[in-house]
């Protein structure tokens, strides 16, 4: 029985971990990605999806 109980707090605790774990590189991971995606639309569009201002006005906006 005991060992059964012991086996079971380590499954959690491993669950635990590896959820946490997963969800901080989960975050790095789009935290990266969403500049990136931000101007891949922007210059599809051909204009800022932020603020919706045409590339003459907006000089960050270079496509």
């Amino acid at each position: 029985m005991f060992e059964w109980l012991l086996l079971l707090i380590a499954f959690i605790a491993g669950y635990g971990l590896g959820k946490r774990n997963g969800w901080k590189n989960g975050f790095a991971e789009a935290e990266a990605m969403v500049p990136l995606r931000l101007r891949q639309e922007s210059c599809e569009l051909g204009k800022c999806v932020l603020c919706q201002a045409e590339p003459d006005d907006h000089p960050g906006l270079n496509c």
